[in-house]
Formats: C-alpha cells, structure tokens, sequence
C-alpha cells in the first residue's frame, strides 16, 4: 500500500493507528502477501496471538518473515512496538549475500535484540532476560490483561486531563476559593504520584526463524548447550504472551519435536508455504507462495512479496551494439544474459531508512534490548 517509503506517508500511517480504538496499546497487523481479492492480512491481536509459518527449504520461509518485520514495523511506532530476531540456526552459511537470515532486518528501528543461535553466552542472557521481561509486565498488570490495561489507562488520562480543565476554568471565573494550606502541603506528593505513573507499555513480537533448529539443534553446534533456555523462554511466550501484549512469530521445517512444542501448538494463526521445485516450470509454486489458515478454519491462498530483491540502477534490457567483423557475419547471435545487476539497495533498506527518519521526527523512545 506504499507507493513510495516516505517519512511523511509513515507518519499518516502511524497516525492512524494511534487513532485506532481497537489497536490499544500498539498495532500489530501485518500483510502476508497478494491473494485472490487483494492483499492478505494477519492480526496478531485479533486472530493471534501467535503466527506459524511451516514449509520445506527453499519455499521462502526466512523471505516471509522479513516482509513480516517490514510490514508490522511499517504499520506502528517504534515506541509502541518492539520487534526481537532470533536466527536458529546462527549465522547462516548458506548464499553469498552478506548478512542472511534475520540480521538484514536489524537496520528497522523497531528491532531492539537480534540473537544468533551460536553463542551460548549470550543465549542465556537472552532466555534470561526474556524471561525477565514476561515477569514485569505481570508485575505492571496485575490481575489485567495487555488491553485492559490500556483501556483503563486510557479513561483514567481523559479523566484527569478533563477535571484539571474544568478546575482551571473554574479559578479563572473565581468560582473556587483558594484552597486551605494544609492541601497545598499535599500537592508535592500527588504530583510525585503523577510523575511516578506506570510507563506506556509497547506491544512486543518476537521473530524466530528456523525453531526446529532450536527444538532438535544439531550434533556439534555451538548453540546446543544453550537451546534449551532458549525454548523455555520462547514456551512461557506461547502460553502467556497473549495476556501480556506479547506475540510470537515463528518458522519451522518439517519437524516431528517441533510438532510438539509449545509455540507451534498455541499458534491459532497458521501460514503453510508449498514446496518448490527446481526447474518445475511456469505453473510450479513460486517461493513464497501458500496459504494462511485462520483460527475459524478459513484458508486463503496467497502469494508472498520479496523485500531483500536488489533494485537495479540501471535497466538491464538496454539494446546492445556491437561491433561486427565481416568473418563472424555467419556465426549465431550472442545474447545479453539478462538478469539482476545487483547495484541498487534492497525495498527493505529503502523502508528502514525512511522508519529511521519519521521515527526521529516523532521523537519516538527507545524500547530497550534485551541483550
């Protein structure tokens, strides 16, 4: 729906979900892809609070996911959204393009934490503070869920901000009388009640991509001391992010343990990418191409964009001349191989730079790292 990645069109889109009555707390809404009548969407608040998306290698599950980050990062504030990366299988060995996996997504401002799933220092900070994480927001909320929670904060800023109106119009007419001394001695405190009221608390998603890596990591890996912190974290996720304003966002390959754990069985949302076969013709799935199955059962086919494509500078179409010596005047016709030049910046660099610059015109806060 972007015609162009422009600060300004961010903003409007952010704009819009601030105004969103049923966003509290944060949107978090992400477009899949194109479908039959048009672009196909996923609510994590609404039909989530999880998202699963399964296929066999080469059906575009990593691609899927970066245009997940794109899209949610481009439908919220970075203060009101926090996105987490975690790449289970570590740093890739697979492809030749420089920063594979989830890091090419590190650049959008909503990401705080990106986590490689090859040092095992640092995945048990991770699983550390992740779980610390989860134990604040039930300590902030209480007996409350993540909306209402927002609700009641919402009525309870309107509430006041209307009363301190009414009371200023009231001194201004001399309705009211000076108030006696013993109240003045009191105002320090309710305004350090005021200052000490509960931070906004942003919407949290956190990516993983390969999960079965993570389930069942490989014999000799670097992160296999540390996997299964890392699960327990991301499990205590799948049961109690809901309630705590938490989503998961996971990919997976064909796993028999995967199929049993904990965020796979609490994904109500399900993507399932159709597997790609090498040289199978115009009518084979493209990577990328599946279908999302709803919590009520719906399926719809889609077919999911590329945001890490290099865009050309220059066109690669360009009739070519060329010198033609009289001798070669029977050989065949050379052709210019056709293909992507590579010297451009990928949809996913263009967006994040323009995210960088509304979220500094916004002035929108940091969410911390976990890491």
């Amino acid at each position: 729906g972007l015609a162009r990645a422009t600060p300004a069109s961010l903003m409007a889109r952010w704009a819009d979900a601030a105004d969103d009555t049923r966003a509290l707390g944060g949107r978090v809404t992400a477009i899949l892809g194109a479908g039959p009548r048009g672009p196909v969407t996923a609510d994590l608040a609404a039909d989530g609070p999880h998202l699963l998306v399964e296929g066999p290698p080469g059906s575009g599950r990593t691609e899927l996911l970066r245009a997940v980050v794109a899209s949610l990062a481009a439908a919220e504030r970075p203060d009101r959204l926090g996105i987490v990366l975690v790449d289970g299988r570590g740093v890739p060995t697979t492809g030749d393009a420089p920063g594979e996996g989830l890091r090419v997504c590190t650049d959008v401002p909503h990401v705080t934490t990106h986590l490689c799933a090859n040092d095992p220092v640092r995945m048990r900070e991770f699983a550390q503070s992740l779980s610390a994480e989860l134990k604040r927001r039930a300590e902030l909320l209480g007996r409350s869920d993540f909306a209402e929670w927002h609700t009641g904060r919402e009525l309870s800023d309107r509430m006041v901000a209307q009363r301190t109106a009414v009371a200023s119009r009231a001194e201004q007419n001399g309705d009211l009388d000076t108030p006696p001394s013993s109240t003045l001695r009191l105002r320090p405190g309710a305004d350090r009640r005021k200052t000490g009221a509960a931070p906004p608390l942003p919407r949290l998603v956190v990516v993983v991509d390969d999960l079965d890596a993570l389930v069942s990591p490989a014999l000799g890996s670097p992160g296999r001391p540390a996997a299964g912190s890392v699960m327990r974290a991301l499990e205590a996720v799948a049961r109690d992010g809901e309630r705590l304003g938490v989503h998961l966002v996971v990919a997976t390959g064909p796993c028999a343990r995967t199929a049993q754990s904990e965020p796979v069985r609490q994904a109500s949302l399900r993507v399932a990418l159709d597997a790609v076969v090498p040289g199978g013709g115009p009518e084979a799935p493209a990577p990328g191409r599946g279908r999302v199955v709803r919590p009520d059962g719906r399926e719809t086919a889609f077919q999911g964009g590329r945001v890490t494509g290099r865009i050309p500078r220059t066109a690669t179409l360009r009739p070519t001349v060329v010198p033609l010596e009289w001798h070669r005047m029977g050989d065949p016709p050379a052709r210019r191989q056709v293909r992507e030049l590579g010297n451009g910046p990928t949809d996913l660099a263009l967006l994040a730079s323009a995210l960088e610059r509304a979220a500094r015109q916004v002035a929108a806060a940091e969410v911390p790292s976990l890491l």
